[in-house]
């Protein structure tokens, strides 16, 4: 490799600095170590020692590779994955081996978060790709609704809307993208754009209790029977409060699900075994036996399976 230590050299965040390689710099790719000439743009490498040395052609992968993942949204994201397309394949890879890795493993939010970064640095080199955009926005919607990131919902939700509307422009037609966006739509509000969606897949779908339930949906909000709000409101709220909770601050959490449990209209929609667990939980730590064992009774309803709910019911009414 030719290589020099260049004059362009900065800082980058914490463990990472960055190199701009100087003009005919060269990495060996493939077997048989054919010369290309790297960008001339600054890339990212682990920090080691002083960093006197010029980097390898190792170094430069790994590092470009890690921060890549790390910072997706870095300048020169593209080109990072390029180069690694170009010289480090072994790279983009493993990125897939990860995607199959992650998809096979229990539904976990940091999981499914950092598919989504892979699934980015996927779609960096092939922007106009229907089914990436279509797994990113499918991705984003279920993180945004995992209860333990309710606080973030509407950013979650707005992103996965803009990349399943992407994937329709590009021709996707696939009906889970409608049912996806209509969801979407109805939780942030927009109900005509709910029935417009729904109404896109109804007439697909075959006869049975799916069917009867997106038309009720569709029938309810052509009678104007809607939420007063946007239900994605409430999500946040759920996340405040859970983020209250963790900080000690008990009674706040509280009060905060308290009242979103006084919302019938709310909770008529958002049947989820934890939310109730999770107003067992503050009740309990605020010495209200009985409300925390009705709580705990109302998620074990919902869902008897409710493992997290079950334990607590037998806690509390051991105590009591």
């Amino acid at each position: 490799m030719n290589n020099h230590m260049s004059a362009s050299e900065s800082l980058s965040p914490q463990y990472y600095r960055l190199w701009t390689p100087p003009s005919g710099t060269t990495v060996a790719v493939g077997s048989e170590r054919t010369p290309m000439a790297l960008p001339q743009i600054p890339l990212p490498l682990h920090r080691q020692g002083e960093d006197l040395s010029p980097p390898d052609d190792d170094a430069i992968g790994q590092g470009v590779f890690d921060y890549l993942r790390e910072f997706p949204d870095c300048p020169h994201n593209q080109a990072y994955a390029e180069l690694l397309r170009d010289a480090y394949p072994h790279y983009i890879a493993e990125i897939g081996s990860q995607i199959a890795m992650l998809d096979a493993r229990e539904v976990d939010p940091p999981y499914i978060r950092r598919k989504i970064t892979l699934l980015r640095i996927l779609l960096l080199l092939d922007p106009n790709n229907a089914g990436l955009s279509m797994q990113l926005g499918m991705a984003y919607y279920h993180v945004g609704m995992m209860f333990s990131e309710l606080r973030t919902c509407r950013f979650d939700l707005l992103t996965a809307l803009a990349y399943l509307q992407k994937a329709l422009s590009l021709s996707a037609r696939n009906p889970s993208i409608y049912n996806y966006l209509g969801q979407i739509d109805f939780y942030l509000g927009d109900y005509p754009g709910a029935v417009r969606h729904w109404r896109g897949i109804h007439d697909q779908l075959p006869d049975g209790p799916a069917k009867q339930e997106l038309a009720r949906r569709i029938a309810d909000i052509d009678r104007g029977e809607v939420p007063d709000h946007p239900l994605a409101e409430n999500f946040e709220k759920i996340g405040e409060a859970l983020a209250a909770f963790r900080e000690g601050f008990i009674d706040a959490a509280r009060r905060e699900m308290e009242t979103l449990a006084a919302d019938e209209q709310f909770l008529a929609i958002y049947q989820a075994p934890e939310f109730y667990h999770f107003l067992g939980l503050c009740r309990e730590r605020c010495e209200d036996s009985q409300g925390a064992i009705a709580a705990f009774a109302e998620a074990l309803g919902i869902d008897e399976d409710f493992a997290p709910a079950r334990e607590a019911f037998e806690r509390v009414h051991a105590q009591s």
